[in-house]
């Protein structure tokens, strides 16, 4: 390796608080039973919530139906708090207008009506001659109203039970096949009110966009419904849709076959801007999530494939009326090759505090079986691969042989202010519980202490390949070290063992030709207290 070399610049003031991490670990540390009576496991839940206001954590969660003949044809829903160390269960409910169910039925929650009260959105699927009899137009939206009194119950007071808040058909028509799929809450239409946007599985409505009067605190279905928009009788592409996105005023409706539908909301009126196509190769099941990746005003989509063969995951981008994809990282060496990405929607946050985001992604049919997936952004551009590291956090559940974990949450569960990862299997009878996974950061090479002597900024160019510069600035006379690592936090080299240095700012060329691509790790050390930042090497 070629040596370092040094170049007097100039004066800067410029300070950074960066602490650089190897890979971090996660613990299972809770799991939440299936009920007894369920046949197979939960649906959907919502995690890290307080609507009853005692300062208790919460999980709502709801049951699934897989053709198995039990009591899960019957919807229900359940709430888990967490008291010191244990998750009780204090509060479920049965929906009592649906006779049977089908699967996979979305979730969501928010203040649809505006009252103060926290909503939960249900989709149960339709069924319409089960064995529990004909239910031939049953509600596809039911609501369930935080009652606003402290208690754990959720709904209308009924004799003995709760009712939903609210519930609608969306249709009046009988025996009408419609399965919303996913669905969010959102001001659409930027009206000041909150509509539900919807994708749809079947090939009816294709997607939806609903509005309601109010949320009756007392369930007496005084409420107004409107369907201000579908896509019923457009001209869109005929392949299944199981994945959405809603930025601004697009819903982004992602095909089985790769591609995606673009639905435009201006001046009152619903546009179908196209039909884009590989956008998503593999399609994707519930696992995009629309979020300001590098926090720099612009929303993305990121999403993974899910077919088996295109376990990629990918960042789409508003081009003006027409959308851009860029694969930003290949899960086929954690997964194999046939491995699917199977869920994670919304399952987002910064788990590990380094200010950048991790995404977790669930999988179906991997290598190792029952993995649960993160891809960590490191900072730079979002469209890039090197921008992200993947790794399995979880993997090989005991049971797990049922290989289908869609069903992923993050949210803060517990008394430190770390986020947890919550997962389970929304698919099979396997009965798997709400698994609760907690982060151990890995023992970082640098301090989080702001050092008083010394500043570092970030290297350039970031990627780089085969050299780079690294400025540094010493504001008083003082001794420092220049250090390089690898992510798992072993010495690479040594640029600058213990130099005197006098006030002004130097800088570094740094070459990697012999190194491996990667992201690397360079410290400034003086008078005990270190500064880290990471760069990338993509040869």
């Amino acid at each position: 390796m070629k040596k370092a070399t040094y170049l007097f610049l100039f004066y800067s003031l410029i300070y950074f608080n960066i602490s650089a991490q190897s890979s971090d670990t996660f613990t299972r540390i809770f799991e939440i039973p299936v009920p007894v009576i369920e046949n197979t496991g939960f649906g959907e839940f919502i995690s890290g919530v307080d609507f009853d206001g005692d300062g208790n954590v919460e999980i709502y969660a709801v049951n699934n139906m897989l053709d198995q003949g039990g009591a899960e044809f019957i919807p229900r829903i359940y709430k888990f708090e967490k008291h010191g160390d244990v998750w009780d269960s204090v509060w479920s409910e049965q929906e009592r207008n649906i006779a049977q169910q089908n699967s996979w039925a979305p979730l969501t929650w928010g203040d649809w009506d505006q009252d103060g009260k926290p909503d939960i959105v249900w989709g149960p699927a339709n069924y319409f001659n089960g064995d529990n009899g004909p239910n031939l137009n049953p509600p596809r939206i039911v609501v369930y109203e935080a009652q606003g009194n402290g208690t754990d119950k959720m709904g209308a007071q009924g004799f003995g039970f709760e009712l939903p808040n609210a519930e609608w058909t969306i249709t009046d028509k009988d025996e009408f096949e419609l399965r919303p799929f996913r669905w969010v809450l959102q001001d659409f239409d930027n009206d000041g009110d909150i509509e539900l946007i919807f994708a749809e599985r079947r090939d009816s409505l294709r997607f939806g966009v609903v509005s309601v009067s109010d949320i009756p605190d007392n369930g007496d279905g005084s409420e107004t419904w409107t369907l201000e928009a579908s896509g019923s009788g457009w001209m869109m592409n005929p392949s299944r849709i199981y994945d959405m996105g809603v930025m601004r005023n697009k819903i982004y409706l992602i095909h089985e076959d790769g591609s995606v539908s673009v639905v435009k909301y201006e001046n009152g009126t619903y546009t179908l801007l196209g039909n884009f196509a590989d956008k998503v190769p593999g399609g994707s099941w519930k696992s995009a999530s629309v979020v300001d990746i590098d926090n720099d005003g612009e929303e993305e989509i990121i999403v993974g494939g899910w077919s088996k063969g295109f376990n990629k995951i990918y960042v789409l981008r508003e081009d003006g009326d027409s959308l851009q994809s860029y694969a930003v990282a290949d899960l086929a060496p954690l997964i194999g090759p046939d491995g699917r990405i199977n869920g994670g929607h919304d399952a987002y946050g910064d788990i590990d505090g380094d200010g950048n985001m991790d995404f977790i992604f669930g999988t179906r049919a991997a290598t190792p079986d029952a993995a649960i997936i993160r891809l960590e952004y490191q900072g730079g551009d979002v469209t890039q691969p090197q921008s992200y590291v993947a790794q399995i956090i979880d993997s090989l559940f005991p049971g797990s042989g049922v290989n289908r974990y869609d069903i992923v949450n993050v949210a803060n569960i517990d008394d430190d202010p770390d986020l947890e990862v919550l997962y389970t299997d929304g698919n099979q009878t396997g009965r798997i519980p709400i698994v609760i996974l907690d982060v151990k950061k890995a023992v970082g090479i640098s301090e989080k202490e702001i050092a008083n002597n010394f500043e570092l900024e970030q290297n350039y160019p970031n990627p780089f390949n085969p050299s780079t510069t690294i400025v540094f600035s010493i504001t008083e006379e003082t001794t420092a070290s220049l250090k390089i690592y690898n992510v798992l936090g072993e010495l690479v080299t040594t640029l600058i063992n213990n130099k005197s240095f006098y006030p002004r700012k130097y800088s570094v060329t740094f070459d990697a030709t012999q190194l491996v691509s990667g992201t690397y790790i360079y410290t400034l050390e003086s008078k005990g207290k270190i500064i880290s930042k990471k760069m990338i090497l993509q040869k």
